[in-house]
This record gives C-alpha cells, structure tokens and sequence, in this order.
C-alpha cells in the first residue's frame, strides 16, 4: 500500500502557498443575461454562469503569458445555439460550432445580422470586470420559429467556421422559444478575481 505524504506546516512550500492563496488563486467567471424582446416588450431575463473551455483558457494563458498575439480589432463574437446540448469544459470550436457543429449553431436562416454573428464590444475597464452591456449582441429572429437553448463566445466571426477558438459556453436555464421579429439580447460580463 502507498504512503501518503502530508507536508509540514515547517515547510517553505506549504508556508507560502497558505500565505499567499489569496492572491494566487486567480479565477475566471462568466456572467451571462438574456433579454428576449417582442414587439419590443421585454418579456423575459435569465442570468446565469457560464462554462469556460480548456480551448478557450489556453488561448487566454498563451495570449497574456506566452508569444501569440490576438488578431484583430474585435477578437470574440457572441453566438447562439438550437441544440439541447449542456457546454462541457472540453468543448471545441472545431466539434461544437458551425452548421454541422453539435450545439446547432444558429445560421443566416434563423436570425439576422447575415453572415457573422454580432461582435463581443467591452467599454474599457479599470476594474476586474469587463462587459458588453453598452453593446449587447442582439439576434433579430428571421425563422417562423425555433427554440434558443444559450450562447457562446469564439474568435471566428463567421456563423459556419469551425476554426478558431470556443472560449465560453452557456446553456440558458429556461430555453427561448423564439418567433419571427423577436429579439434577443445576449450580454456578457467576464470577471477576473482572485477569491
């Protein structure tokens, strides 16, 4: 049978690391909200967290910490998805998203802006946080109907790549079931805490 080694608090290792856990624990969240408009009435809200990618989390840790650079201006883009799917942290842009992707994503035929989903626009921010609220990512229903089951972010603007990266997935608590000329209005707050 093993032994388990339990180290001492005399240890310089176990005394830093319970010294500094605070400060070394940082910590990623997402916040997601869903406004669902028709006939401009808003008539439902839902907030919930949401799932961050391994895919995702690296891209993050080699953007900050190694040598690959973002590309360009607006490097996330909001989704949305049709499929009774639960996002997983091993999920891929490659296996989950696109036409043909499992989590349905929505495509020209189901809502509008055409082609590319609607860009991921934070406000500049001095605090831990960072949001799209002043900009939230509207989907304007095209189809006579369909059910919305979340959102997502990614870096491929396109509504059927498959390239790029999956960095964050939710499932809405309550799925929308959505009819020609309703709006939804996906807002993401992204929080960085240490705690």
């Amino acid at each position: 049978m093993g032994r388990i080694i339990i180290p001492s608090r005399d240890e310089a290792e176990f005394v830093y690391a319970a010294k500094h856990m605070p400060e070394s624990g940082l910590q990623f969240f997402g916040d997601v909200q869903c406004d669902h408009f028709r006939d401009n009435k808003l008539i439902h809200t839902q907030r919930g967290k949401n799932t961050f990618t391994t895919e995702g989390m690296a891209r993050i840790l080699n953007i900050i910490f190694g040598d690959q650079s973002k590309a360009g201006s607006a490097i996330f883009y909001v989704g949305i998805f049709k499929n009774n799917v639960t996002p997983a942290v091993g999920d891929t842009a490659a296996a989950k998203l696109g036409a043909a992707g499992s989590y349905g994503e929505c495509q020209d035929a189901d809502y509008s802006p055409a082609t590319n989903k609607p860009a991921y626009t934070i406000a500049a921010t001095a605090t831990a946080s960072c949001t799209n609220a002043a900009s939230a990512a509207t989907f304007t229903v095209i189809v006579a109907s369909m059910t919305v089951y979340g959102a997502f972010l990614s870096t491929s603007p396109g509504k059927t790549a498959v390239d790029g990266y999956l960095f964050a997935a939710k499932k809405f608590g309550t799925p929308r079931a959505v009819i020609t000329a309703d709006v939804l209005a996906v807002t993401y707050v992204i929080s960085c805490t240490t705690s």
